[in-house]
């Protein structure tokens, strides 16, 4: 295949290379200190809690995820301390997907119980399991220490190396091929034929690594599927399986038109496109099993923000071995950095302010991002990035000296020291996007900002003052107490009925419980509450004169999740994130206007203004 040189200069500044590397070493030991990455979503809370004794019998099990879990991979059994099983009635799903409800069982009597569950992740289809022990009226465990739930496997490093090979043989596939359609239009030098064989064998073995290594995740997968038997059916359900199917159908594609041009066999646009397309739809697929799945919208986002980075990494990756390579044909090496330039430009641009949007998606607040593995890995990233912008700065000023307010120095191609340490840390952003990937997102009800709740509300309807209360105002059954008064003296008439909704719960009759002067009365009703967070509440006060009065507005249940301290603000991160990319939309766009008129400007008929290239062939031929 022969041997890529970087050139001598790169050599005598290892140190460069050095700081790169403890760069990146730096931000993974930090990472490191937030726990291990989990590819699944997390158990955050259960009512009975594992290790709990409680005095009354539950007439419900309820289990918070991270994540929604899906209704088809649901795997729950109840059993009692001497392995009896106990019979379940029904598992359903509430609140936002994310609560697990399991009722319908018989009483439980005086005993330790142990309930085993499983569910797959609506996101990833990774299966979680766990063990939640409890006892009515005997403590939970003949130790005295509560007993600890298994959350699950842990993403295994073996998954994030994988992972990492993967994505970085995509990257170098796409900067490949993404600069050659960027070279497609301009006048193409005649490569050495050593040079032209050494990037092609170089792009066939990537292209073969991609092929391995997407075949080998894909294959892991598949087996964790098989330990259980609503697995296959999940994957063949969901459509992933049709996913993963389509993505190697992609990958191959792309190796064999590789290989084809490689022969000889497959040259000009028709091949470099086929190219593009095929890579295109690897990182739609790709993209479409991620966490951040939620839609056309979203999905057209991740793909937009993966494409944009893998291209602009992948070619200061290829640039830099292509410059190596023509060390003595400075020329040809200074044209393909300009043709590299608006492509860069255009992928940091869409780069960020995708970024931007996902950011605030994937992301609720500041102390989510400071307090998770998720929102360390994503500042990591985010400092690597910015630090391969300033690299990018840097090697534009060199081939655009006017950018410098210094036009009369002779443009020239960036430094083996740039190069290198651009390819190293473009190495590492595929690292974090990796570690991403196999992260649960800084994102759920653990990191909502809590919702100012009351226990008693009153509303007004008409003439009437309702008062509600719920009692204890937690998922399970509680008691709907409605006090009904009407401002008007004297009372227009009694009140006959009153009804209600609450959530899901609807046609609720409340019985009368205590009768008041004229038309006041109290109400109650005891209600199946199925759901935490903001819930629609409807109150009808029925009465033959005025008419029924009406009500409608919100209950606050609490998740009964432990409120996190504020560090620095729980507000939600989203809309600054929008705010954010529209303005970095806008510049980008007027910074992209003012460039093109100074183009059109340099390039109009009778301009005395000599261009870069004009000026870097006569630095060039001077020396």
């Amino acid at each position: 295949m022969g041997t890529v040189t970087l050139g001598r200069r790169a050599h005598r500044h290892s140190r460069w290379v050095r700081a790169s590397l403890l760069l990146v070493v730096t931000a993974v030991l930090w990472l490191a200190s937030g726990g291990v990455a989990q590819a699944h979503p997390v158990l955050l809370r259960s009512a009975p809690s594992d290790g709990q004794t409680v005095q009354t019998a539950p007439r419900q099990i309820d289990l918070w995820f991270s994540e929604p879990p899906t209704a088809a991979g649901i795997e729950v059994a109840l059993s009692d301390r001497d392995g009896n099983a106990i019979p379940l009635g029904t598992t359903r799903i509430a609140d936002r997907g994310i609560h697990l409800v399991v009722s319908g069982f018989p009483e439980l009597p005086r005993s330790v119980y142990e309930l085993r569950w499983s569910v797959v992740s609506k996101y990833d289809l990774h299966r979680l399991q766990g063990t939640l022990v409890f006892g009515v009226g005997l403590a939970a465990t003949s130790t005295g220490e509560a007993a600890r739930s298994v959350t699950g496997p842990a993403a295994t490093v073996v998954d994030v190396v994988l992972g990492w090979m993967d994505l970085a043989a995509t990257s170098v596939l796409c900067g490949w091929a993404f600069l050659a359609a960027a070279l497609a239009r301009r006048p193409k030098p005649a490569l050495p034929e050593p040079v032209v064989a050494t990037m092609l064998g170089l792009a066939v073995a990537f292209g073969f690594l991609s092929v391995f290594t997407s075949l080998i995740r894909s294959g892991r997968q598949l087996s964790e599927a098989k330990n259980s038997d609503s697995g296959l059916a999940i994957l063949v359900g969901s459509g992933q399986l049709t996913r993963w199917t389509l993505r190697e159908l992609a990958v191959v594609g792309v190796l064999v038109v590789l290989i084809r041009r490689a022969r000889g066999s497959s040259t000009g646009m028709a091949g470099t496109w086929s190219l593009v397309v095929l890579l295109l739809a690897d990182i739609v697929l790709r993209s479409a099993s991620s966490h951040a799945r939620g839609g056309a919208m979203s999905l057209l986002v991740l793909s937009l923000h993966q494409t944009a980075g893998l291209a602009w990494i992948g070619g200061l990756i290829v640039l830099a071995l292509l410059t190596g390579q023509l060390r003595e044909h400075r020329g040809q090496a200074f044209r393909f950095w300009r043709a590299f330039g608006p492509l860069a430009a255009g992928c940091v641009v869409v780069l960020s302010v995708t970024g931007l949007l996902l950011a605030g998606r994937q992301v609720a607040s500041v102390d989510a991002a400071l307090s998770t593995l998720y929102g360390k890995a994503l500042l990591a990233k985010l400092v690597v990035v910015a630090v391969v912008m300033a690299l990018g700065l840097r090697h534009a000023r060199r081939l655009h000296p006017w950018l410098t307010r210094q036009p009369s120095r002779e443009p020239t191609t960036p430094t083996a020291r740039g190069q290198v340490m651009a390819g190293l840390l473009g190495v590492g952003v595929l690292l974090f996007a990796v570690v991403l990937a196999v992260t649960p997102p800084a994102r759920g009800p653990q990191f909502s900002k809590p919702i100012p709740m009351a226990t008693r509300a009153t509303y007004q309807a008409d003439d009437l003052l309702i008062t509600v209360a719920l009692t204890p105002n937690v998922p399970g059954r509680s008691l709907l107490l409605v006090d009904v008064v009407s401002s008007r003296r004297p009372v227009p008439g009694p009140i006959a009925a009153v009804t209600a909704e609450l959530g899901t719960s609807t046609g609720i009759v409340l019985r009368r419980s205590q009768g008041a002067v004229g038309g006041d009365s109290r109400w109650q009703a005891a209600v199946d509450v199925d759901a935490t967070g903001e819930l629609p509440l409807r109150i009808v006060a029925v009465r033959n004169h005025p008419g029924p009065a009406t009500m409608a507005g919100t209950w606050v249940v609490p998740s009964g999740l432990a409120p996190r301290a504020v560090v620095v603000s729980n507000s939600p991160l989203a809309p600054w994130t929008k705010a954010g990319a529209a303005v970095a939309a806008v510049q980008a766009l007027v910074i992209g206007a003012a460039l093109v008129h100074r183009r059109r400007r340099r390039v109009a008929p009778g301009s005395d203004l000599p261009s870069e290239a004009d000026s870097f062939e006569n630095a060039g031929s001077n020396r």
